[in-house]
Formats: structure tokens, C-alpha cells, sequence
């Protein structure tokens, strides 16, 4: 998954289109940085019970109602 695809879930989460604006100078980080999760399949079986695009939508959610709790005065607990 790339940054920009990350950008894209939330963008559809949110019902927005952002701006994208990139600082080609700046430091690149770690070039390749993946994480291959099919040995976890083949080995235990297993797979996320929970999609990303389900897991940020989720969490973008519970952000905005925090959000908008505490903008109303309420005390919220996380």
C-alpha cells in the first residue's frame, strides 16, 4: 500500500479530494518496506478478520465523534 493509496481510502472516507503536493528534495526513508502476509495464511491459517479500507473507516468514524463530542462540551474517555 502506498501513501497515496492510503490517501485515496481516506479521501473516499471522508468525501473529500485533497491537494497533494510533493517535496521531491526531501529524504526518501526505506525503499521498499513491505510486508508480504501470505506465509501467515500458509503457515497459521489465518488472514485479518477486518479489511484496511473497513479498519480506517471505522477509526475515521470514532475520531469525528470524539471530534464532534468534545467540540460540545463533553468529556470523553477513549
Amino acid at each position: 500500500m502506498t501513501i497515496n493509496g492510503l490517501v485515496d481510502i481516506v479521501e473516499s472516507i471522508a468525501g473529500v479530494k485533497l491537494e497533494r503536493n510533493y517535496n521531491l528534495d526531501a529524504p526518501k526513508g526505506v525503499n521498499g518496506r513491505n510486508s508480504d502476509n501470505t506465509m501467515i495464511m500458509e503457515r497459521l491459517g489465518w488472514a485479518p478478520p477486518t479489511s484496511l479500507a473497513d479498519g480506517m473507516d471505522r477509526t475515521y468514524r470514532w475520531i469525528a465523534e470524539q471530534y464532534d463530542r468534545r467540540a460540545a462540551g463533553e468529556t470523553t474517555r477513549i
